[in-house]
């Protein structure tokens, strides 16, 4: 097959895995569609995104907002940090081996939430706190601030197989390793007005901190429309092994006898499974038979199961419960790629 066509294969990748099939063999599958991994040539592409993402869980929980606590039936309002959209991004490399149609693919994602809210304490209002050492406050015009810092990393080496089945449908399986580092710094800061001391404001911190490695797999879909626009998408998982490490500290500059106190759940083994998908709409634009560019607008999908503790019970208190959460986020993302035959 010619470079262009050639091309046109590579661009439309997302990803890469080692699969069976010998350049240009056809199979006469049931329906009678003709499935082929098609010749090619060695091709460079690199890529480069920008994501749009909010996290879709995870939120963190500073406190409660108490009306009349002292009646018989207190309203109780959980505070927590709003979500809020923020800047990511991914930069990856593939070589698509000639003859073969296989290629492999290293590509490095970072994305850093930052997101904070804050709360008023009214009359006839109480401010409940986390546990450990902490004083809720309980006058008109106290404030509490709840913050919330993740960043997440990722880095995949793949392999994949590109395969054609019929005139329009491609399909990419691929499979490797991903190393994955999700760092989740939690942190409330509540101050006392009616207090007139320099140190008028209590902190209650939580850190839970992930790293891991492990398979990865997933497949890559591409529908040509024609015209260089395609239907693309990706549905792809990870089975993470790592560590998981978590503190929670507590500072009170009121307390006579100690003002900071800290409390480590120690390092701990665990499995993280991971999945991911998207969806989106490619344009393909060949400057000559050798250089060719892709731009690519969609919408991205992750999650990561049971990967962050940021629960004082479960980190301060002696209990027979896992409190871990998934972490995810979600957002359209738009992606460049270049092609060098």
């Amino acid at each position: 097959m010619t470079k262009r066509i050639t091309l046109a294969l590579a661009m439309i990748g997302l990803s890469a895995s080692a699969f069976a099939g010998a350049p240009g063999n056809q199979v006469a599958m049931p329906t009678g569609v003709n499935l082929i991994a098609p010749d090619s040539v060695g091709v460079w592409s690199f890529g480069i995104e920008a994501l749009y993402a909010k996290p879709s869980n995870n939120q963190f929980q500073y406190g409660q907002l108490v009306t009349d606590p002292t009646s018989d039936f207190p309203s109780v309002k959980n505070k927590s940090v709003s979500s809020d959209h923020d800047w990511g991004g991914t930069v990856d490399m593939t070589y698509m081996f000639p003859g073969s149609s296989r290629d492999v693919k290293l590509s490095y994602s970072h994305i850093d939430f930052n997101n904070s809210s804050n709360t008023v304490v009214g009359a006839n209002q109480l401010f409940a706190l986390p546990i450990g050492d902490l004083d809720d406050l309980a006058g008109a015009g106290d404030t509490a601030k709840g913050s919330q810092d993740t960043d997440v990393d990722a880095v995949d080496l793949v392999f994949g197989q590109w395969i054609r089945i019929g005139q329009r449908v491609d399909l990419h399986p691929f499979g490797g390793l991903r190393y994955a580092a999700i760092d989740t710094d939690d942190k409330g800061t509540y101050t006392d007005i009616s207090n007139t001391a320099a140190n008028n404001f209590q902190t209650a911190q939580f850190k839970s901190d992930f790293d891991g490695i492990g398979p990865r797999a997933g497949v890559d879909t591409a529908v040509h429309l024609g015209y260089g626009f395609s239907i693309v998408g990706t549905m792809a998982g990870s089975l993470l092994i790592g560590s998981t490490d978590s503190k929670y500290t507590t500072y009170n500059p009121n307390l006579t006898t100690a003002s900071t106190n800290v409390y480590k759940s120690g390092s701990s083994t665990t499995i993280v499974p991971e999945l991911d998908a998207r969806i989106g709409v490619d344009y393909m634009y060949a400057f000559t038979p050798e250089t060719s560019m892709n731009v690519q607008l969609g919408w991205q999908v992750v999650n990561y199961f049971d990967v962050t503790n940021t629960d004082a019970v479960d980190i301060a208190v002696p209990n027979t419960v896992n409190n871990s959460e998934d972490f995810g986020y979600q957002g359209p993302y738009l992606r460049l790629q270049v092609n060098l035959a």
